[in-house]
């Protein structure tokens, strides 16, 4: 990794009168916040035990005949952390002449990285591994297209049918939970059923500021939240490798228990965003600390920097997501208005 200088970061060094601070822009980070939560402490690994439902008893008990005994099928999902991180190094005389604290920068967007990262790995985690829907007449990636598989009012519904079937339980307040990008927002604000019926919904009080939160609302039953990080595959469609892109959207739609986060001791990244809802979301926030910073000063190592002129800040964490049941999760992929005809 190359090391900060005043060349590399010429911007930064204190001969400046006038200047402005550019806010830098981070996605919301949503993926990982209704995760069943583990912790492990020791031995590396650990596992969730599942319960399989049982079925409707319709025989009548025979008098003074015993029943045969009911069974119970339990299953496991075990998951192991793997370590991810990253850091930056400068030189003491960045530090010395840097008009801007770099600690506190360094620790910022390496706290950003570290969301982003983690909000990722969850996400792609995903990706796969829930029941597969389709918008429109689909049946492939490879088949979808703007006119006939655009997401709207009968794929969303359609979505959460599924999970009512499956009997997927709500996630929090009663509602399910939607994650979707911006492009097949936008696309679902101008369907008139879905938005007919969006407009008769009560607004909640936890809704005053969508825009730091990704809260966009509530519709039959799911809270839909808006990150730029939703996955999008790039010239996936129906007739890629033909002039333009025809990108393909997942919007992830999933009840309680669908997948869950393991992370070890102090790396675990208990809350990559507390966002929305009665906790404030990472997006602007410079105070990011999913993670472990670690900052190494000048001198620290030892011998091998007799002249004291190397310094680090890093960050790293220990995760592993599982799919915990994957008919309580949904992944529909869709066309919006952005995918080229």
């Amino acid at each position: 990794m190359a090391t900060q200088t005043q060349t590399t970061l010429s911007d930064e060094v204190k001969t400046q009168y006038l200047r402005r601070l550019l806010l830098r822009a981070v996605p919301r980070l949503l993926h990982s916040r209704w995760a069943e939560r583990a912790r492990v402490t020791g031995y590396g690994s650990a596992e969730w035990r599942k319960f399989a439902s049982l079925s409707a008893v319709t025989t009548a008990l025979t008098e003074g005949v015993t029943p045969d005994n009911t069974s119970v099928t339990i299953s496991t999902v075990t998951a192991t952390p793997s370590f991810y991180g990253a850091y930056i190094q400068h030189t003491d005389e960045l530090e010395l002449t840097a008009y801007d604290p770099l600690l506190s920068n360094f620790s910022a967007i390496l706290g950003e990285q570290a969301g982003l990262s983690v909000d990722t790995l969850v996400r792609n985690a995903l990706l796969g591994s829930l029941t597969k829907q389709y918008a429109g007449g689909g049946t492939a990636r490879n088949d979808i297209n703007k006119t006939d598989d655009s997401i709207d009012y009968a794929s969303f519904v359609k979505a959460l049918s599924t999970l009512m079937a499956a009997d997927a339980l709500p996630v929090e307040g009663g509602q399910y939970i939607a994650l979707i990008h911006p492009h097949s927002y936008a696309t679902l604000m101008q369907d008139t059923q879905f938005t007919n019926t969006f407009q008769q919904a009560s607004p909640r009080s936890d809704s005053t500021n969508p825009m730091r939160t990704g809260f966009m609302g509530s519709f039959v039953g799911v809270d839909i939240y808006v990150s730029s990080n939703v996955k999008e595959y790039e010239d996936a469609g129906n007739g890629a490798g033909s002039s333009g892109t025809k990108d393909v959207y997942v919007a992830l739609m999933f009840g309680k228990e669908a997948y869950g986060v393991l992370g070890i001791g102090n790396l675990d990244p208990s809350e990559v965003d507390t966002g929305g809802m009665d906790a404030e979301s990472l997006t602007g926030n410079q105070n990011i600390k999913p993670v472990d910073i670690i900052v190494k000063p000048l001198g620290s190592e030892g011998a091998g920097d007799p002249l004291n002129q190397r310094a680090t800040t890093a960050w790293k964490t220990a995760l592993d997501t599982q799919v915990l049941n994957s008919a309580w999760g949904i992944e529909l992929e869709h066309a919006n208005d952005f995918t080229d005809d």
